[in-house]
Parts: C-alpha cells; sequence; structure tokens
C-alpha cells in the first residue's frame, strides 16, 4: 500500500509540473490562472500544437463556458478565469485535436475553491459528483464517493446532500433488512429535520423534494406539498400550490369564484403569492372575451422589480389576448413593450440564490445575439397577426416577412405559415414551406455525424428470433430505442409511424423500433399495447451495455445508420411534433447521400 501511494505521489508530482493552478487557494472573487507546459516530463500535447482548449468534465462554475480555449505565452498554455461568489469545485481535462492531457488514466484536473485555506461547502459533494465523469461506471465509484461525502461532513457537518448522499450508501451497502431499515429511518429524519427549517420556502422544498429523489422515494414528492397546503395555507407557497390545485379543475367558473374569493386576502405585503391566481384569472376572462377583467389581471402579472421573466411575460399577456382575440390594441402594446425589452431576455437561468439572486448560464456574444434575433423575429409575427386581425393588412404583411427568416423559431415560422394560410396566399404558403424545409436540411447537415455504429446482433423481434444481421447490409436503418414505462418514448410513437408508413415501401430502409432492455424483459416487449397498435417492426435488446456503445443514457433515442455501417444522425429524447419533419430530413439526406 505504501508503495502504491508513493507511486501515485510521484505520478501527480510530474502532473504537476506541466499544469499549474495559482493561486494554491483560490477564493470566491479571485482570478485563477491555469498554465500548461507541454515541453514538461509527462505531456501529452505537443510543443507544437497549434491549439489548446480546457474542457470541464464537471463543473458549477456557471459564469464559464465549458469549453475555453487557452492562449499560448512564452511556449506555455494559459487560461485565466474569474471565481464567481457561488462556485465550489470543477473538474477538466485539456484537448488538442484528438489528444488528450489528464494526470492520469480516471482522474481529470480540478479547480477547488477553498476560503481561509478551508475548501468551502459543498467542495468535497461535488467532488463526488465529478467522479463518474472521471472514472466511469467503475466498482469503486460508489466507495470513493462516499468517502468524499464523509470528507464534506468533516468540514460542514450541516450539509444537508452529504447526508442523505452518505446515507443512501449506507442503505445500499447494508446486508440485513434491519440494518437497511435504520439507515432509511435516519434519512427520514435528516430530510424531515430539513423541511422543518423552513417549510414554506420554495427553496428549501427543493431540497427535501431532492432527499426523497435521492433516496428513491419519489411518491413522496406529492405528499410533502399536500403538508405545506393544509398545514401552511396563508403561506406564499402554500398559495401557490393551492392555486395549482384549484387549477387542476375542469369547472372554470368555480375556479374563478374560488380564486376571486381568495384574493379578498390580498395586501400589499402578500400580493407576490396572489400572482398565480391572477394569471389564471386573466386566462379564464380572456377565453371567455371579458377583456376588462382579463386586463385588471394582467396588471398584476408583472412587478418593478428586476426580474428576468418580466419581458417574457408580456409577450405571453400579448399571445394569450391574441389568441383569443380579445383587447388587441392592447396584446399590441404588450408586444411592443416586449420587443422594446428584447435585449434582457436571459439566454437561461440556472437557478436563484437568496444569497446571489439569479444565476445564468456562460452565453457568448454570439449566442446572446441569437436568443434576441429569435424572439424579436417571434414579436414581429405576433403583431403580424395582431394586424391581421384588426384589419392592417399592409402592416401585416411587412411584419410576417420580417419574422421570416434562417434564425427563426418554428413558433415563429407555425405563425407565419397560419398568417397565410388565412390570407389563402398559396404562393407564399409554397414558398415559407420549401423555405423551412431548406432551413431544416441545412441545419440537420451540420449535426451529421462519423462513427461507426455497434454491431447489432444483440436485437430479437418479438419471437426472441435474432436478427438476421446479413439482411441489415447496404441498407440505411432507422434504429429507435425506448422502453414501456417511458411516457416520452410513448409520446413518440404516433410520430414514428407516419416515417415508418412513408418509407416502409422503400427497400433501401429498416426500421428496427427497439426496447432498450433498461428495466424491462422481452416478455414486457411482447405484453406492449402498441404491438396492436402501431405496424412498424419491434425489436427488443438484450445488451444491457447497448447504452454506453451508442452513447446515450436518455430515451428516447434514435440513431441512423447509413448503408456503410456508419451513425450518421442520432436524437436524444423526445422533441415533440418537429421529430416528423426532422426524421425524414436526415433519411433524405442518406437516401441521397453518394
Amino acid at each position: 500500500m505504501l508503495a502504491l501511494l508513493l507511486s501515485m505521489a510521484a505520478f501527480a508530482a510530474v502532473a504537476q509540473q506541466r499544469l499549474t493552478i495559482t493561486p494554491l487557494y483560490p477564493e470566491r472573487g479571485q482570478t485563477v490562472t491555469v498554465t500548461y507546459d507541454p515541453s514538461a516530463p509527462g505531456a501529452a500535447i505537443s510543443p507544437s500544437a497549434s491549439a489548446v482548449t480546457m474542457v470541464f468534465t464537471y463543473s458549477n462554475f456557471y459564469n464559464l463556458p465549458w469549453r475555453m480555449p487557452m492562449q499560448r505565452i512564452n511556449g506555455k498554455w494559459t487560461a485565466s478565469l474569474k471565481l464567481a461568489d457561488y462556485t465550489a469545485f470543477a473538474t477538466f481535462i485539456l484537448e488538442s485535436g484528438d489528444v488528450t492531457d489528464k494526470p492520469a488514466k480516471d482522474q481529470h484536473y480540478e479547480i477547488a475553491v477553498y476560503k481561509n485555506k478551508i475548501p468551502v461547502e459543498n467542495g468535497y459533494l461535488y467532488k463526488a459528483y465529478s467522479l463518474s465523469a472521471q472514472i466511469g461506471r467503475s466498482p469503486l465509484l460508489a466507495d470513493k464517493q462516499a468517502a468524499l461525502y464523509e470528507q464534506e461532513l468533516a468540514l460542514h457537518p450541516d450539509n444537508y446532500e452529504a447526508k442523505v448522499r452518505l446515507l443512501m450508501y449506507k442503505i445500499n451497502k447494508a446486508t440485513t433488512p434491519a440494518e437497511k431499515e435504520k439507515f432509511r429511518d435516519s434519512a427520514h429524519q435528516v430530510i424531515a429535520d430539513q423541511f422543518y427549517k423552513a417549510p414554506t420556502f420554495n427553496g428549501n422544498i427543493n431540497k427535501v423534494t431532492m432527499g426523497y429523489l435521492i433516496i428513491g422515494e419519489n411518491s413522496r414528492l406529492d405528499s410533502i406539498r399536500k403538508v405545506v397546503m393544509e398545514r401552511y395555507p396563508e403561506s406564499d407557497m402554500g398559495r401557490e400550490l393551492r392555486t395549482s390545485a384549484i387549477a387542476s379543475g375542469k369547472d372554470t367558473t368555480r375556479q374563478i369564484d374560488l380564486f376571486e374569493t381568495e384574493l379578498k386576502k390580498e395586501t400589499p405585503e402578500n400580493e407576490a403569492s396572489f400572482t398565480g391566481m391572477h394569471e389564471k384569472l386573466f386566462q379564464y376572462y380572456a377565453a371567455r372575451k371579458d377583456s376588462s377583467k382579463a386586463l385588471y389581471h394582467a396588471r398584476f402579472l408583472t412587478t418593478e422589480k428586476e426580474s428576468p421573466y418580466t419581458a417574457a411575460t408580456w409577450q405571453k399577456i400579448a399571445q394569450t389576448l391574441l389568441d383569443n382575440n380579445v383587447a388587441l390594441d392592447t396584446a399590441r402594446f404588450y408586444a411592443q413593450r416586449a420587443l422594446d425589452s428584447v435585449r434582457h431576455y436571459p439566454v437561461g437561468i440556472i437557478r436563484y440564490f437568496p444569497e446571489t439572486g439569479y444565476i445564468y448560464p456562460y452565453a457568448s456574444d454570439s449566442t446572446r445575439e441569437l436568443v434576441y434575433k429569435k424572439a424579436s423575429l417571434h414579436l414581429a409575427s405576433i403583431q403580424g397577426l395582431i394586424a391581421m386581425k384588426q384589419g392592417r393588412y399592409a402592416e401585416a404583411d411587412q411584419q410576417i416577412k420580417k419574422s421570416i427568416s434562417r434564425f427563426a423559431d418554428k413558433a415563429t415560422m407555425d405563425n407565419a405559415e397560419w398568417y397565410y394560410q388565412q390570407r389563402q396566399d398559396t404562393v407564399n404558403l409554397i414558398t415559407l414551406k420549401q423555405f423551412r424545409y431548406n432551413i431544416l436540411i441545412e441545419e440537420l447537415l451540420k449535426q451529421r455525424l462519423n462513427r461507426l455504429a455497434p454491431p447489432l446482433n444483440t436485437f430479437v423481434d418479438m419471437q426472441g428470433k435474432p436478427v438476421d444481421t446479413a439482411a441489415l447490409k447496404d441498407k440505411i436503418i432507422v434504429i429507435d430505442f425506448w422502453a414501456t414505462w417511458c411516457i416520452p418514448c410513448m409520446e413518440e410513437m404516433p410520430y414514428l409511424q407516419k416515417i415508418y408508413d412513408h418509407y416502409k415501401h422503400n427497400p433501401r430502409i429498416v426500421f428496427m423500433i427497439a426496447n432498450s432492455g433498461a428495466r424491462n424483459t422481452l416478455a414486457n416487449a411482447q405484453a406492449w399495447s402498441g404491438n396492436k397498435t402501431y405496424t412498424f417492426p419491434v425489436y427488443f435488446n438484450t445488451d444491457p451495455e447497448v447504452g454506453d456503445k451508442f452513447k446515450f443514457n436518455t430515451i428516447p433515442a434514435s440513431y441512423l445508420i447509413d448503408q456503410a455501417g456508419y451513425i450518421r444522425f442520432n436524437n436524444i429524447g423526445f422533441e415533440g411534433p418537429e421529430l416528423e419533419a426532422k426524421l425524414k430530413g436526415q433519411i433524405e439526406i442518406l437516401l441521397h447521400s453518394k
């Protein structure tokens, strides 16, 4: 053991020679400089390399891009980054073309954040999370993570998440039912203690629900919300939950009565908790064409306080009024107000901390500009539809034409298409559809892959007969991974059926709608009700490692393999109606490829 430790220490020293991080104990607010010397012993990247990139493999440095180009200065590569006031830990590797440099086979470089030379809270916790990226599914993963949870608790004994994670580890390691129950009871107590620290604070309830998810008790989530709603009905969160509960019913007249009654309790001190009720009443009254009441409640949906959601809320108000053909002058006003503020639209939001406010992800200038363009184009399409409904056709034409751009999103293009349908403008409608198709193909070509597909000899049909891999030779293969328990997979099926119906007579294409095997058996696949609903060929995958081989950990996941056996496209997750056009475009590209 001593020899191993000395060997590891020597290896770390060599790695330290080629990569240094200063200061040695970086603190929040400080600038960290990473320096890489390609001429040092053990350096994997050549001194003649033309570029080196820092690639974060795990990070809560949300203000930074996950890929950071380094600068060459006097033969060494450097990168500087400023630590935000919430940062705790990050791991990274270095890349130069196909070459990767890291301290060891199962180890990545790391930046830990300190305060007075002590790792800040969550530092060791996040380091534990980073291990899955470093050592994958190693049998040592759980033990190594548990050791880091213990280190976290040694420094920060009140770290709730580390406590729950460590107890879940002990539950899994327990060898008797009594021992498992003891650790589970301890976990329940830790979660309960956390709940009662702040039972009506949304951020705390998120921690509580996360705790139950960690220990695998998903069914408890609704009960927690029910406790808040029943015990703390006048709290902000209790009122928000009650709003959702009331709105879930189908009797809108009763819902309006209940919400109007509740609003009698509104005061300047608690008005924020009534926003959800005002929003529902705005929607109900807009649907009933009661413009005066709809607009009254719309006034409460935004406040003078700075919020990243304000401009988007103005847009939603305009869209709701437009959809219901009510108060169109006001809809136009809100659309213009949103457009005037469109550059304040956030690119995304990581989360909200009371101590730091909203935390936003890193976004390049080009990304921000694209978000601005998309939002502006969409608002132009809304203004065009409003103008059409008001009979201002020249303005409507102008706004719709302005909205049609390769940068426009699907909703914007749908608005333009609907506009030309209403105007019975066949010429522009055909032109628009071709324009949309050309953009789709252009985007798909950018996503084209070049990865050899794994062997397909682990699939069987619904009779348990292995797939004839010889019959797949020189074919375009559309393979989709799913499972009977996966709701998004079930939502995807009608679109797959449409694609299959369109190409089923083409001898160059083979469809394999394959049960992924995760938590499923061949019997599950055989008993699937969809076998009677859909006509595409269904298969079962017998390889539990198929996700690693194809490189997916989320289903549904579809792959298109070309005639040479290379994966050319993949689609991870359910994308809604867009999937149909996307898959069709990908197939057409392969059909027309040389």
